[in-house]
């Protein structure tokens, strides 16, 4: 039984006693001034209700104090990274399915049972943040059920809500960060799912956020990085319109060649607005670089983002900034990031380490192969400088110089992430028809 309620039961009983108290003196009347005696009582029951009233009202200030506080929540915690690790550890399924079903059922219970108040509401948030990362996994996989996929985040979306409109409507005080926080996750899921759905003409949720009001290193990290990745959206939606591309890949060799040979077709208008998305997007990339310094995973992908991103910039203006060296570093991060997966995952079995494979584990093998492979879309497709200034290497071999089986074989598939074996096939493809392999 909680302690309010055996105050309540305590205070119910006294009162309960002093009037049977002043019955039995009532009909004692052995020498009491009655009438006294009776204005005693009655003043002593009034004590004992405006005790109540001001029990009641300690406990409720306390309750409402307990529930809408944010003293020491994560979403302030400036020293906060995300422990991929532990989600790798955690989320072992084998297939885009389970890890579907294992990640919204770890989600909904969260929000059922340990968001209760402010900082609690406030850890799950920051859950759902640290997930971000692990939703393309699902989605970006062939036999993902998309639809269903995008129902069940848009119920819990709802339940999000939800749960903040109710901590708000007991107290608004120090509400902003899981305000500002939402937004980013809600902003992000829209991002992603366009994306995902080959759409690059992104809505703009991410400027709602009032990103300097973050103070999380995660959730500026994905903040700036989301917002760079706004900004170079918007930029090819953009040079694809002008150059009538429609729904061609314009990161594929094919693509990066289609806008060289038609660039000069662009209008010097369309060309300067261009050119001012895609530097908005490297200050952004900048910004999270310099942000999660100490981070072991979201290098990779902001060194990614900001290659693809200086490619075109180097397409279009005079900038000097070689995306070549960035992708390099994206490429290496990823790479250590697949050596820690593979520690974590190493079990021991009958005295030999065995890497158990899991879903997750295939998902970050793909966005390295897809950093590796999108270095030779970028130089293949560099006209008559392709090999100019450095050799095409992969996986530390000049690919200009093997043999097309050699090749193929060095290449790493990644069969539940086909858009990766695509580009490699479209690469030995060009090489061949250049007359750099030998068969």
């Amino acid at each position: 039984m909680k302690r309010t309620s055996i105050l309540y039961i305590t205070i119910l009983l006294l009162v309960l006693f002093s009037g049977c108290l002043a019955i039995w003196v009532y009909y004692l009347k052995e020498g009491k001034d009655l009438l006294n005696f009776t204005i005693s009582i009655v003043g002593f029951c009034i004590a004992l209700l405006a005790l109540f009233i001001a029990v009641r009202t300690y406990t409720s200030i306390d309750s409402v104090n307990n529930i809408s506080k944010m003293d020491g929540n994560i979403l302030d915690n400036e020293r906060y990274v995300t422990s991929l690790p532990e989600l790798i550890s955690q989320y072992k399924s084998k297939n885009e399915k389970d890890l579907d079903e294992e990640l919204f059922e770890s989600i909904e219970l969260k929000l059922k049972i340990d968001s209760n108040t402010a900082v609690l509401f406030a850890d799950t948030l920051q859950y759902l943040v640290d997930l971000i990362v692990l939703f393309p996994a699902v989605f970006n996989a062939v036999e993902t059920d998309k639809k269903r996929y995008k129902k069940r985040m848009d119920r819990i979306l709802k339940n999000i809500d939800r749960q903040r409109d109710i901590l708000q409507s007991i107290s608004k005080g120090n509400s902003i960060q899981i305000t500002e926080t939402i937004k980013l996750f809600k902003a992000v899921v829209s991002y992603q799912s366009f994306v995902a759905n080959g759409n690059f003409n992104i809505h703009a949720d991410l400027l709602h956020v009032r990103g300097p009001i973050l103070r999380n290193p995660v959730t500026k990290t994905i903040y700036h990085n989301y917002l760079g990745l706004y900004y170079n959206k918007k930029g090819m939606h953009l040079l694809k319109e002008s150059l009538s591309m429609e729904i061609r890949d314009i990161l594929s060799i094919d693509g990066l060649d289609f806008v060289r040979s038609n660039i000069d077709s662009c209008s010097p208008s369309v060309i300067e607005e261009v050119i001012m998305y895609l530097k908005s997007a490297c200050e952004q990339f900048d910004r999270a670089l310099e942000i999660s310094s100490e981070d072991v995973m979201w290098p990779g992908f902001i060194n990614y983002n900001k290659a693809r991103t200086l490619y075109f910039m180097n397409l279009l203006s005079e900038s000097k900034e070689s995306w070549v060296g960035v992708m390099d570093d994206a490429v290496k991060s990823r790479s250590r990031l697949n050596r820690l997966i593979d520690e974590v995952l190493t079990v021991n079995q009958a005295g030999k380490a065995c890497v158990t494979d899991t879903h997750l584990r295939q998902f970050f093998l793909y966005q390295e192969e897809l950093a590796r492979v999108m270095k030779l879309n970028l130089m293949l497709s560099d006209g008559g400088n392709k090999s100019k200034t450095s050799p095409i290497v992969y996986r530390g071999s000049n690919i200009e110089n093997v043999k097309k089986e050699e090749l193929i074989k060095l290449f790493v598939n990644v069969d539940s992430f086909p858009l990766v074996m695509s580009y490699q096939e479209k690469v030995v493809e060009t090489l061949a028809i250049d007359g750099n392999l030998s068969s």
